[in-house]
């Protein structure tokens, strides 16, 4: 079982290019969207792509980074990507906001939560906070692992380290993947060991390390 160290509320809201109203052309049956390699967002992606198809559309998705999303959509490259985290990705997508180039449409979720996690022998152990983290620090290695680079996540993290917040300056943030996040946390947790690691949910996750490996 993975357990959350702050479990803080989050929304996911979707975002598409600034269009001005007009009817529909032909070309609006093509929907385009972002999938930036998380589950949780492939899930909604793919939903959404069934639910186009039923209505007569032609959805795609590609797979992008998040600043690449972002530059896609003011491009019109892209027409929908609906894994915006609020608050955390608010700064981020801020400058396309105030030049009027992308659109927040809405929440498509409320509630999630986005932080650090250890598995569930660390936190009973007593890493419950994240400053309880440098009282194990030997135990984690000094290692944070986050996701892709350019993610918002990773990008606090690293800030976090930056400024000695918790006591965490000289620890490492190891950038990968979520798959190859998980496949880290996977193999600790098989070994007994403990590492420290960017969850959330709602995500597979929540439910698979909900018992041993």
């Amino acid at each position: 079982m993975l357990k959350y160290l702050i479990a803080a509320g989050f929304g996911l809201v979707s975002l598409m290019p600034s269009l001005s109203l007009a009817a529909e052309p032909e070309s609006c049956k093509k929907v385009r969207f972002s999938d930036v390699g998380w589950t949780d967002i492939t899930s909604t992606t793919s939903i959404s792509s069934i639910i186009l198809e039923a209505l007569g559309y032609e959805p795609s998705s590609t797979m992008l980074s998040i600043p690449v999303t972002y530059a896609s959509l003011k491009s019109k490259e892209i027409d929908v990507y609906l894994g915006d985290w609020e608050p955390a990705m608010v700064q981020d997508r801020k400058p396309y906001i105030e030049d009027k180039s992308i659109v927040v449409v809405g929440p498509n979720l409320e509630g999630a939560k986005y932080t650090l996690a250890v598995p569930k022998a660390a936190f009973d152990a007593g890493v419950k906070d994240f400053a309880d983290l440098q009282k194990y620090a030997d135990k984690f290695d000094h290692k944070i692992y986050g996701i892709e680079p350019g993610s918002t996540g990773n990008n606090m993290i690293q800030a976090m380290i930056d400024k000695n917040d918790f006591g965490l300056k000289g620890w490492e943030l190891v950038e990968s993947s979520e798959q190859g996040m998980l496949t880290q946390v996977d193999r600790q947790i098989k070994h007994d060991g403990w590492v420290v690691f960017l969850g959330w949910e709602p995500h597979p996750m929540n439910t698979k390390y909900r018992s041993p490996i």
